[in-house]
């Protein structure tokens, strides 16, 4: 006899399905006088058919499951039901508790019917606006991340904070306030300061964008996670990144490694090899950094405004490129940073 509780969990969760699915145990004392089961006919891990009626058989718990086989689709909800009673009573019958649920989310493996049916069960709120921000930590020695962060991070009602693996936690952040970017930018900020203080521990952090129910939390998560590798190789020297503005490198980072390394030589090759020595290069990102801006680029590298200009004016003459100008100066900074890509991976021409 299966036990009532998980019975009763089984029922609740079967409910919520497109189709109704009927759940009986297979001890007959269990069955009322309007119950019956043709036991004879039913195997299991096999759906078959009686008298139109579905029915599959489960060895542990031991169950059948049935709905009618006129229905739309009624041997697909009745594998997926499968899959949910197996969800409950598997591995000894342990149910997933509510964070279980959020880190296989993350991970894409619950959604649909599925994802329903266990958010039922937890009373997780499913059309909630939501972001995931990834925090993750390389040198964590003999502790996991979860354990350094649980204490430190300033959770809100709804916040939920999932231990993914040993380097890394997720963060499923209530956005139901709308902070802005630059909120949750200061908002990490301020956590990777208070870390360090704490615990002496550094952690990069992703910040993927806004969804609006639970099944699509995975793609926020996803999208933390590449801000984190792509912001790595073109931002080396930040350690917090955010997906939507990573658009330019997450665009070069899906070029064909050929393109890259074509497009990067038309600038980069054997003839600009002397010009481009390191503190041209220096020079030249800081021009970008300040906004093309001549006279705090000047103040910033503690040369002259004349010497600033004279710098630009010889990446001009050498190739047609006049930074001062927008067009240019957005030119130049793609082709330079087609590096990053392995751009840079071919005979200087």
């Amino acid at each position: 006899m299966v036990d009532k509780h998980l019975m009763d969990q089984m029922e609740n969760i079967l409910s919520r399905l497109t189709i109704p699915v009927a759940i009986m145990d297979k001890d007959p004392e269990t069955w009322s006088a309007t119950e019956q089961l043709p036991l004879e006919q039913i195997s299991d891990g096999m759906i078959q058919s009686v008298r139109g009626v579905l029915y599959l058989g489960i060895t542990q718990p031991a169950v059948v499951l049935s709905c009618e086989e006129r229905l739309p689709g009624a041997r697909d909800v009745l594998t997926l039901a499968e899959t949910l009673v197996a969800t409950l009573a598997g591995g000894g019958g342990r149910e997933e508790n509510a964070f279980d649920v959020y880190r296989r989310t993350l991970r894409g493996e619950l959604t649909g019917a599925e994802l329903e049916a266990l958010a039922h069960e937890h009373q997780l709120p499913e059309d909630l606006k939501r972001c995931v921000l990834v925090f993750h930590m390389v040198q964590t020695e003999n502790e996991r991340a979860f354990s350094l962060l649980r204490d430190l991070v300033p959770m809100q009602e709804r916040d939920v904070l999932i231990d993914m693996d040993r380097h890394t936690v997720a963060l499923i952040r209530d956005m139901t306030d709308a902070e802005s970017n630059d909120e949750l930018i200061q908002f990490s900020e301020a956590l990777q300061e208070t870390l360090m203080s704490e615990t002496a521990h550094q952690m990069t952090v992703g910040i993927g964008s806004s969804r609006n129910t639970l099944e699509e939390i995975r793609e926020s998560y996803s999208e933390a996670r590449r801000a984190i590798e792509v912001g790595r190789i073109f931002q080396p020297e930040s350690s917090i990144y955010m997906f939507s503005k990573l658009v330019l490198e997450r665009f070069l980072m899906e070029l064909p490694q050929e393109i890259s390394a074509y497009y990067h030589s038309l600038l980069f090759n054997r003839k600009t090899q002397r010009l481009f020595n390191e503190e041209m290069l220096y020079t030249i990102e800081m021009f970008f950094k300040k906004d093309l801006n001549l006279s705090d680029t000047a103040r910033q590298l503690y040369i002259h405004r004349n010497t600033l200009v004279y710098r630009l004016d010889k990446v001009q003459r050498q190739t047609g490129l006049d930074l001062r100008k927008f067009e240019d100066a957005v030119t130049f900074k793609i082709l330079m940073e087609l590096k990053k890509c392995g751009g840079d991976k071919v005979a200087r021409k």
